[in-house]
């Protein structure tokens, strides 16, 4: 199968971990970013979805959004990592896994990206949920940072 996103691309190739989860990009628009997984290779023996597997999920769609602002800006050249992340797991996944990451206000954005552009590094605070039957099954708060590759121009 084609991948649907250019990101789908680079999960496929660098986190082989995706690709046993099925995950893909879902969506895109000015509000954030969807990652979607399916249940059957994410089940834990309660024939619910993996804690592993909802972690990696919400933490990769941090990361995505990190790494796809800076690239709709026009940098290329950043490396982006979790830094920190406190998840909360409120309720079992016994659905296809969505997990959805705001797009912070477009004045915090900027500052992201104007930090990134003159300090060659930056910090964003993400919120993560991914939901089940209309409410809340996880939530992770967390901190991406973004620093400029070894040798890397100015981006």
């Amino acid at each position: 199968m084609e991948p649907r996103h250019p990101l789908d691309a680079f999960f496929a190739e660098h986190i082989p971990l995706t690709q046993a989860m099925g995950l893909h990009v879902a969506g895109r628009d000015a509000g954030g970013l969807r990652l979607a997984a399916p249940l059957a290779p994410n089940l834990n023996d309660k024939g619910t979805a993996f804690a592993g597997s909802l972690a990696a999920i919400v933490t990769l769609a941090g990361w995505a959004l990190t790494t796809l602002v800076l690239r709709e800006a026009g940098i290329e050249d950043a490396q982006v990592a979790v830094g920190r992340a406190e998840t909360d797991y409120r309720r079992p996944v016994r659905s296809t896994l969505l997990a959805d990451c705001r797009q912070p206000p477009p004045a915090e954005v900027e500052r992201f990206l104007d930090a990134y552009r003159s300090r060659g590094r930056a910090r964003w605070e993400l919120e993560i949920v991914l939901m089940q039957d209309d409410a809340i099954a996880v939530l992770q708060r967390a901190r991406y940072h973004a620093w400029r590759a070894v040798g890397s121009g100015d981006g």
